[in-house]
């Protein structure tokens, strides 16, 4: 089943969810709930070991069928506890591990009971380009342009939809979601383009880059100065192939 289709095919899964809700509900005891999720979490962990490329690398999309009804929880989920366990190493400064257990991730998407967006996928290339992996990022990037599309024709594609099903008129998806999109990721793609090119003087993180831009302060004035000495404009940066 293509990434779309689960999209648009999601009552199934909000019903399965609601029969997970309904389960616990009358007698919900969080304690058991965290032991059942850790559990499962911690039988995974041993496993497979998490702490190597070649124990990330030795995971068989197959786990991603472990859970073919979608479980009791999206916690214990293969591709979610690579996600948290690529977010520790993240904040432990080891990309390289943090890469391997996001593209062991994007392998199991697929076929995993839930639906993942173009966005889960992209995690990964935005990954490579905090570890400096710049050209592997543009890299993936494209590949996953190729294999998926784009996020804008994946949002277009939920507009249709949206529109063909009388939720949201056309006018409204694009003003909500498409062009607030397109909006972040020109930034995205200059923050992005900074790093590469002029370290010395990118912020810290693109939430920063963001802020400093909307409010168009000293410290984002200087940046389009140091660009410009470049003979280039900040809005015309291009990151991506």
């Amino acid at each position: 089943m293509g990434l779309l289709s689960k999209l648009f095919n999601i009552k199934d899964i909000k019903e399965k969810i609601n029969e997970n809700i309904n389960s616990f509900e009358d007698n919900f005891d969080f304690e058991e709930y965290k032991k059942y999720n850790d559990d499962r979490i911690n039988e995974f962990k041993n496993r497979y070991d998490l702490t190597s490329i070649t124990g990330i690398r030795s995971i068989p999309v197959q786990e991603a069928r472990r859970y073919p009804d979608g479980g009791k929880s999206v916690v214990y989920m293969p591709e979610q506890i690579l996600n948290r366990q690529a977010t520790e190493y993240k904040k432990e400064g080891k990309y390289e591990l943090a890469i391997e257990c996001l593209k062991k991730a994007n392998e199991l998407y697929p076929i995993s009971f839930y639906a993942y967006t173009r966005d889960n996928y992209e995690r990964l290339v935005d990954m490579m380009v905090l570890a400096g992996w710049f050209n592997e990022a543009k890299k993936e990037h494209k590949n996953l342009n190729e294999l998926l599309g784009t996020r804008e024709q994946e949002l277009k594609k939920l507009q249709n939809y949206a529109v063909s099903s009388n939720v949201e008129s056309r006018s409204s998806y694009q003003n909500r979601v498409i062009n607030p999109y397109l909006e972040e990721e020109k930034d995205r793609e200059q923050y992005y383009w900074l790093l590469e090119n002029m370290s010395e003087i990118a912020p810290k993180s693109f939430g920063g880059y963001r802020n400093m831009k909307k409010k168009n302060t000293n410290n984002f004035q200087k940046i389009v100065l140091e660009v410009e000495k470049q003979g280039k404009k900040i809005e015309q940066l291009k990151f991506w192939f």
